[in-house]
Formats: C-alpha cells, sequence, structure tokens
C-alpha cells in the first residue's frame, strides 16, 4: 500500500521538470515547526530543582563499564605547544581533558543542562591549562540518536564552572571558532533542529564574549550552517558552508537547493555564495571546509553529492556474474528463466531472504504463473543494505587556489565506499598543516591524498592495527605531522607514525548503550547493546580511578539491540544488530535467527531497534515483532505469525517505519501480549494472539513507544513509555492502565518535561517506579503520583534503558554516552513512609567480612590493593549536622565521622580503616583495617541519639587475596 502513495505522487509530477530530491521533499517531509524554546529551558529550570530538593541523593551510583570500546567523539582539540595536554568532546558522553596524552582523564562538564557536544574549542594558556573554553551543544551528525543541545557554554577557569552564553535555541552546534586576536569575537556555526523547521540557524557572530549576538549568515526553515572557518592569514576573511537536509521519522532528506559555501570580506558583514565550479542544485549534501597553511588562498571543500549517477554509467568494480536487483528490474520473464539456479540461489542468500527457498521452486513458479518477478523484488526489503547501495554520486573532493573565485574537483575516480548513502553523519576532512597536498577525509574508512586529490589511499593502519570505522574529526600536529589523533564512533585512536599505525584509548566509559539485560547467575553478568560497538558483556564491577582496562567483552558486531538471556542456563543469549539481524548464541555457537516473511507476502519491516523477548514463563518461547508480532517455539528456530499489521502502515521513504518498536509479556500469565510501534499505537492480546485490541485511544497521537512494561504484581497493568524526540520537543508521556489499556491515566506527577525512554517496576514493591530520561534517572514511591531525582554520581546524560537484577537488587541503567552504572536498590527497599517522616534514622550496617590479606598488608612499590568500600546509609527530615562514630567491642571510637547532612536519605562510606590506636602490634606501614568482631554505629543529630550493631566478621577464605611475583 505504501507503494501506491508514492507512485501517485510521482504521476501527479509527470511533465515536470524536478529534481528528485524535490519530490521526496514534497513527498515524504512536510514542513513541522520545532517544539518551544520556553519548554525546554522551563524543563531545565524544573530538573534542576527536583535534583537539589530530592530526597534520594543517598543511593550512590557507581559506573561498571566498558571502556575499551570508546563512543562517538565529536572534536578535538589540542595544546600545540605541549601535545600531552588535550581534550576530547563526546557527541553524548561529555567533555573531558588529560594532561598525559591519555592515561587519566577528568570530566569537565557532567552538571550542566545538556551533557550533548557538537563542537569544541579552546585558547590554551600557559602549562598545558586552557585559558579559555567555548562548547557548542547538540550534536551535528543527524543520526538517530544525535540530541539537540541547549546553546553554548563558556568557562574561563578550565571548565571548573561555567556560564550559557547565548543561542539556546539552536540545537546543534557543528562548529565554534575563534578570532586570533580578538579575544572577545567568536563566530558559530548553528545547525538548528533536525526533525522539524525553524530555530536559530546559520552563521552568528559575537564581540563581547557571546553576551550578545548577531545573526551573520542566515540560513533558512531547513538550512543551517554546518562549518565556518576564519582565514588565517586575515582574519576578516571567513568560509562558512550552510546544509539544507531535513530529518522525519520515515525519511531522510540529505541535501537541498539551500546547501552552498559562502565568504564574506568584512568579517561577516557581508556574504557571497562561492559554487562556481561546483553542483548547485537539490543534491547538494553536507560539505566541509578546509584550509592550506602554505596558501591562504587554497580551500578543499568535502561534499556529499547526493544526485544520482548516469544510469548507464557501470562499476568497473561490480562482478558482473552477480546478479543484483537492478539487474532483474531490467530483465524480461524469459530472460529471468534462462538463469543459471546457483545464480539465483547466490541472490535469495545474498539478500538475506528465507534460506528455505529454493531457486529451482521460484524459476517454475515463475513459468506456471503462480509467482511473478517482482513478488521476488518486493521480498527485499534489506533496509541495511540500503545504507551501503544506493546509485547516488556520493564523497566528492574540491579545491579553490583563488579564494573560492573557481572550484574544480581533483579526482575522476568515485570515491566510493567512504561515506556510502549516509554522507550527513560525516562531512570532515583535515589538511595536513606540513603540506597542503597531503588532506584526510573523514568516513567509514579514513582515507588521504598525497597529491592534492588526484589519487587516495588508505590511512587505517596496518592489518591488526586498524581504528574503528566511522570517523568524525582529526588532529594532525602542526609541528610533527606524523603525530594524529583521530576520533570516531569507537573513542580516540593516536598514531605516531602519520597513520601507518595506531593505538586505542582505552580508559573511558563513554559506551553509548541502547539496550541493557543481566543474567542469572551468581555473580551476574551485563549484557548491552551499543551504537556501531555490537553487544557487550561484563561484570557489575565498580571502575576504579586510572583504571586502565576492565573485562568486558564483544559477542556481536554492529550496531547492538537488544538482549536476552535464558534464565535458566545463563549461557543462551537471543541478541542483535540493527534492522532485526538476530542470532541465538551459545558458547561458540552462533545461528542466525532472523525470521522471513513468505515471498507472497508483504516483507517484514525491521526498526532499527527490533525488540525481542523471551517468555517469563517458558525460556525457549520467544517474540520479536516486525509489523507484526511473531512467535517461536523453538528458540528461534521457526516462527509463525501471532498477529497482521499492527501499525497504521505508513507511508515512508527511505527509513524504515511502521514498525513495533515495544513488545512485552505478562509475567503473571502466558499468553498476554503488548506490542507498540512507532507511529503511536498500542495493541494487547489476553488469549496468545488469537485477537488484538488496539488500546491506543487516551494515548497521545504520533508519538514513538519507546517501552512498555507489564507489571509483576497485577496482571491487568502495563506502563507504556512514548516520546517525542523525533518531534523535536520535549514531553513527559508516561502512562498507566490498570485493565488492559481500556482506559489510560497519565503517571507524570511533577516530573519536567523531557523525553523518557524506560519505565521499569520494582519486582520486589510495585509501588516503586523507575524512569530513564534523557537527562537521567527518577523514582517514584507511590506509584507516579510523584517523583524524585535518584541517587547522586550519575552525569547528566540519557539513559536509554534499565533492569533490575532480582537477586541482588541492584538497578542496572544503560546509559547512551556514559556506559553502564549501577545502583543498589537494597535500602531505598527500606525507606518506608514510616522512616521517611522520622526526624532521623540510621539503617542497619551490613555484615562485613573481612580479607586474610588485611592482616598481611604491607608496604608495596606497586599499587596497594584497594576494597570497594561499605555503604552505610541515614535519613534526617531537616538539613543539619551529623556526628557518626564507629565503637569497638572495647568500648574505644574506632573511626568517626562528620557530615553536613541534605534532608532526605544520605549516604556514606567506610574503607575499612580505623584509627591506628585501637589495634594492637600495627607494624609501620601497615594500613589499619578493621579486625573481627561487633561494632556498635552511632548517629548523632538534634539531639537523638541512634545506634546499630556492626559485624566484621573473620576472614572467609585461608590464602590470601594478593601474592608477590617470585623472580624470573
Amino acid at each position: 500500500m505504501r507503494r501506491i502513495f508514492v507512485l501517485l505522487v510521482s504521476l501527479s509530477l509527470v511533465g515536470q521538470t524536478i529534481h528528485p530530491k524535490i519530490r521526496e521533499s514534497q513527498t515524504y517531509n512536510l514542513k513541522v515547526a520545532a517544539g518551544s524554546l520556553e519548554t525546554r529551558e522551563k524543563s531545565f529550570e524544573v530538573r534542576q530543582q527536583l535534583a537539589l530538593a530530592s530526597p534520594l541523593k543517598g543511593i550512590p551510583f557507581r559506573s561498571v563499564g566498558p571502556m575499551a570500546q570508546g563512543g562517538r567523539v565529536v572534536d578535538i582539540s589540542v595544546d600545540a605547544h605541549q601535545p600531552q595536554h588535550w581534550m576530547v568532546a563526546f557527541a553524548t558522553g561529555g567533555l573531558w581533558i588529560t594532561h598525559n596524552d591519555g592515561a587519566s582523564w577528568t570530566a569537565l562538564f557532567d552538571r550542566e543542562e545538556v551533557g550533548i557536544i557538537g563542537a569544541l574549542a579552546v585558547r590554551w594558556g600557559k602549562n598545558g591549562q586552557p585559558q579559555e573554553i567555548w562548547i557548542g551543544t547538540g550534536e551535528p551528525n543527524a543520526s538517530r540518536s544525535s540530541y539537540a543541545g541547549a546553546g553554548l557554554y563558556h568557562s574561563q577557569d578550565g571548565g571548573q564552572t561555567w556560564r550559557r552564553a547565548g543561542l539556546k535555541n539552536s540545537h546543534r552546534i557543528a562548529r565554534i571558532a575563534l578570532h586570533p586576536t580578538e579575544s572577545k569575537t567568536v563566530y558559530v556555526a548553528a545547525q538548528g533542529p533536525l526533525y522539524t523547521e525553524g530555530g536559530e540557524r546559520g552563521i552568528y557572530k559575537t564581540t563581547d564574549n557571546g553576551i550578545t549576538w548577531v545573526l551573520s549568515l542566515k540560513g533558512g526553515d531547513r538550512v543551517g550552517a554546518t562549518d565556518v572557518l576564519i582565514d588565517f592569514s586575515n582574519p576578516n576573511i571567513l568560509y562558512a558552508a550552510l546544509w539544507e537536509k531535513d530529518r522525519k521519522p520515515w525519511n531522510f532528506l540529505e541535501s537541498g537547493p539551500g546547501s552552498g559555501i559562502y565568504k564574506t570580506m568584512d568579517a561577516g558583514a557581508n556574504w557571497t555564495l562561492v559554487m562556481g565550479g561546483l553542483p548547485r542544485d537539490a543534491g547538494v549534501g553536507r560539505i566541509g571546509l578546509g584550509q592550506s597553511r602554505q596558501n591562504s588562498q587554497k580551500i578543499y571543500a568535502f561534499m556529499d553529492n547526493q544526485n544520482l549517477r548516469p544510469s548507464n554509467e557501470v562499476n568497473p568494480y561490480e562482478d558482473a556474474t552477480r546478479l543484483t536487483a537492478k539487474k532483474i528490474r531490467t530483465m524480461t520473464k524469459d530472460q529471468f528463466l534462462k538463469l543459471d539456479p546457483k545464480t539465483l540461489q547466490d541472490f535469495i542468500r545474498s539478500n538475506d531472504l528465507d534460506p528455505s527457498l529454493r531457486a529451482e521452486t521460484i524459476l517454475e513458479d515463475i513459468t506456471k504463473g503462480k509467482l511473478q518477478i517482482r513478488d521476488l523484488l518486493n521480498a527485499i526489503n534489506d533496509d541495511n543494505a540500503a545504507l551501503f547501495e544506493t546509485d547516488i554520486i556520493g564523497p566528492e573532493l574540491y579545491v579553490t587556489t583563488d579564494g573560492a573565485a573557481n572550484w574544480i574537483k581533483t579526482h575522476t575516480q568515485r570515491l566510493d565506499n567512504v561515506i556510502n548513502t549516509y554522507g550527513y553523519y560525516f562531512g570532515q576532512l583535515t589538511v595536513d598543516p606540513s603540506d597542503d597536498r597531503h588532506v584526510y577525509l573523514m568516513g567509514v574508512p579514513v582515507i588521504q591524498t598525497r597529491d592534492g586529490g588526484r589519487t587516495f589511499e588508505s590511512a587505517n593502519g596496518e592489518e591488526g592495527a586498524i581504528p574503528h570505522a566511522d570517523h568524525h574529526v582529526m588532529w594532525i600536529n602542526p609541528k610533527n605531522s606524523q603525530h594524529i589523533i583521530l576520533g570516531n564512533d569507537g573513542g580516540l585512536n593516536i598514531s605516531s607514525d602519520g597513520g601507518s599505525s595506531w593505538r586505542e584509548i582505552e580508559n573511558l566509559a563513554v559506551g553509548q548503550f541502547y539496550t541493557v539485560e543481566v543474567d542469572q547467575a551468581e555473580p551476574y553478568q551485563i549484557y548491552g547493546g551499543l551504537q556501531d560497538n555490537g553487544v557487550m558483556t561484563g561484570p557489575a564491577k565498580t571502575l576504579r580511578p586510572r583504571q586502565g582496562r576492565d573485562t568486558w567483552k564483544s559477542i556481536y558486531g554492529g550496531d547492538g539491540g537488544f538482549v536476552q538471556v535464558n534464565p535458566k542456563d545463563n549461557q543462551t543469549i537471543y541478541t542483535e544488530s540493527q534492522f532485526g539481524f538476530m542470532s541465538r548464541l551459545k558458547g561458540s555457537e552462533r545461528k542466525s535467527i532472523r525470521p522471513h516473511a513468505a515471498l507472497w507476502d508483504d516483507p517484514y519491516r525491521f526498526n532499527w531497534q527490533t525488540p525481542i523477548k523471551i517468555s517469563s514463563h517458558a525460556p525457549d518461547v520467544v517474540y520479536t515483532g516486525t509489523q507484526k508480532v511473531l512467535r517461536s517455539m523453538d528458540r528461534g528456530d521457526t516462527w509463525i505469525e501471532l498477529s497482521g499489521d499492527l501499525t497504521t502502515n505508513p507511508p515512508s521513504g527511505d527509513v524504515p517505519f511502521g514498525t513495533i518498536s515495544a513488545l512485552t509479556e505478562s509475567p503473571k500469565r502466558f499468553g498476554v501480549l503488548y506490542a507498540g510501534t512507532d507511529d503511536g499505537l498500542v495493541h494487547v492480546t489476553q488469549d496468545g494472539g488469537r485477537t488484538w485490541v488496539n488500546i491506543s485511544k487516551g494515548l497521545p497521537r504520533q508519538r514513538w513507544v519507546s517501552r512498555l512494561e507489564a507489571s509483576y504484581a497485577q496482571e491487568g497493568t502495563i506502563y507504556v513509555v512514548l516520546n517525542a524526540y523525533r518531534n523535536d520537543m520535549q514531553e513527559t508521556l508516561l502512562y498507566k492502565s490498570t485493565n488492559f489499556g481500556s482506559n489510560w491515566q497519565s503517571i507524570k506527577g511533577n516530573l519536567p518535561e523531557e523525553n523518557f525512554n524506560v519505565l521499569r517496576e520494582d519486582p520486589a514493591n510495585p509501588s516503586i517506579l523507575y524512569v530513564g530520561s534523557d537527562t537521567g534517572v527518577y523514582t517514584s514511591l507511590n506509584g507516579g503520583r510523584s517523583w524524585d531525582v535518584l541517587g547522586q554520581g550519575l552525569p547528566r546524560v540519557p539513559v536509554h534503558d534499565m533492569v533490575i537484577q532480582s537477586k541482588t537488587k541492584d538497578l542496572v541503567v544503560a546509559t547512551h554516552g556514559r556506559s553502564i552504572y549501577v545502583a543498589s536498590l537494597n535500602v531505598l527497599h527500606e525507606y518506608t513512609d514510616a522512616i521517611r517522616t522520622k526526624k532521623a534514622h540510621l539503617f542497619e550496617a551490613p555484615k562485613v567480612a573481612a580479607r586474610t590479606w588485611w592482616a598481611n598488608d604491607r608496604p608495596t612499590w606497586y599499587n596497594p590493593i584497594v576494597e570497594d568500600p561499605l555503604d552505610l546509609h541515614f535519613h534526617v527530615a531537616t538539613p543539619g549536622l551529623v556526628h557518626l562514630r564507629l565503637v569497638n567491642a572495647e568500648g574505644k571510637e574506632a573511626k568517626s565521622w562528620h557530615i553536613q547532612a541534605a534532608a532526605g536519605l544520605n549516604h556514606l562510606t567506610w574503607d575499612y580503616l580505623v584509627d591506628p590506636t585501637t589495634l594492637k602490634n600495627l607494624p609501620p606501614g601497615r594500613r589499619p583495617f578493621a579486625t573481627a568482631g561487633t561494632y556498635q554505629l552511632s548517629m548523632e543529630y538534634g539531639g537523638q541519639i541512634l545506634t546499630v550493631p556492626l559485624a566484621v566478621t573473620k576472614p572467609a577464605e585461608d590464602a590470601p587475596g594478593f601474592r608477590r611475583r617470585g623472580g624470573p
């Protein structure tokens, strides 16, 4: 049905000379206004108030990794005089600084309104200290998870404090250019909203450090700025790139007639379009600029050309014997029937058609008229392949040597397999500061030219040292061009030999998780799917300061999606990469279990993150969703359809849409299933799929269903989370039904207007709810009537998923930018209404098992062993000074704390060390660890003294926990 819609539009335009991108825009990308700036600003304010007033700050979050895989880098700034000092900005992972070339890091931007970054500019001072830092928030790479920001931020004390510096409605900032001599003059390339029109777009200029801004070069409703470059020889001359684009959940318009390069000779007072020799139509996409340091008139432009190639162009590298859909479309029936069955079978396999199909049967059915050739073509719905196989021109490098008066393309060959069809994600080039004929282009790989763009070669290093794919920024040392720092979707790579080899930075926990799951092993393992870093698994082990590596490992590739683990064996894993390429894993076994539609039916539409769900009643039963709900009774080996199309079957362009985006089963009764879609529908079946009821009435329309949560306690209770991220709006869309969706009530309570991604009901107490938003985690202790910001230690980062490990009562949080965080919920379960109304309360202390090595601890030339500290909690009704004392069995004070407590739940840690004077025969240099025995922990507050016992038991192990190495 969707194809009929496109055909009607196309027929209405017959006879008109119209660019395909204009037709695409008119068909799929109707204009929509952006959300309210006032709403976003108010939400920041409310969130900050909730964070300050939260009575649940006493629950600590701890970072558990992973680190080695990195996360998407958007910008880098290095002190060229002392290049061991540098900063890196991650898309959603914040801003970090190192003073030892990446050996250790400090986060600088974790507590502002947003942690999303698009651009970074630094004026470096003496001794590797940043004198001035500018951050442009909002990521400009236009991906599915490129979040909006809150304008510009400025720091003049090395990142210790920040002030907001304007352009609050810019959404995404692509570049910041600092004037070389006028310290208060800054230029900014503002890209504007991703999914809607309006906002602050174009080149902006300030001459007073961001107090006021002037729109120097205006964009348009869909036209924003993606680059700005100050001429190094004359700062009154600037070059800028504008980019017209529009993303919708169902289509990405990657280019438009508003894209182009502009030049000013008078510091931005007047601009001239300078496109002589460049394409100038609706196929012009994202453009990146770079300037020679030897000749200021020489500028390079890296363009994503979305225009189609000539229909008769032959790819010289294409396998002439390989059958493609393009070739089949040109065949007559007689020509098709003459195909070699082996060739047709290879086509079936390479296009991910049903593996049970046999070429001989297809040829026979077409001969008899049971099947049409178009049925075979219609069955090809491989959205993943569409990312790589399209007949657009793609990346092109242009150069001018006369200050942009004239441009020429530097190469005659196509630059295939560099940015594929998604050039919007890249658009960066770097010119070697010591040789302007040496230019690097960022794409899926990094490629380089040493002859000004005539020929190209790899810059990805030798086998075994290849950096992660998808590159976004490169810094080249101006004093030594062999020294390069590269930022990509896998984090950071450094080369000291001009890119012949690379080493990875593996000590930053900045993974962009989409999903998270845990198993039931003891100790349990965490699993999760990450953006472009596959699926990983690892322990819930707290990362140490300056820790170099962790023990997480990759188990699946691509863009990782949902994960389910069989709770019976903790070994059978179901997972996927983008667009539903799912497999069952167990040890070394890996079997594809992707479902396939019958050849004569509409092909399955898979969401980027296709939901997978193991039945909690029978773990061999697995559910998944396309536009239909499917069930397997044999661990994914075979599938049956449980429903028809549960979406509105909407028209869609080059982005899959009209898919099931959320799926869950009631833990109370087998056969009760809920399905939510990306076009805003929710359905329920109470009879295992025989009948489905649309329960969307009472829910917001045209909002993405991001999660469904069926209650552990009540059979008919279901929670739904909808999301307005793809509408460029912030809306709190949390709903609950207690009658299988017949009626809905909002459980927004006092939450700010934010986009929420996930809700979890506490399995031990259904009144306790947890929600993850684009800024963090909130908790309700009363079923959603009111909410508080949960805990401390979690940076301002999008939370995409959460899961509760029921045995340990851990909340495991998947952040999209700072990897995985874990918080213990034990004290929250004890934090009853009765306790919350008390003046003060001291919670019972967990038992402590002493370690054998505590008694053998001695000075070492190595880093000493450090235990995870013991968490202690108390409650006070009002802020005030609290004195805590730990007294041993002899009545001596072994430890004391003085804490300025906040109202509500408070937290402190004990490192197991005591006053050394309370220990007998303590050798010099030995740390004073507590000995086994019964202690009393007391709390004095407001004239009240509370006491609980604290037991330290004897060591469970006989062998020392640490042995020194012997000789060689």
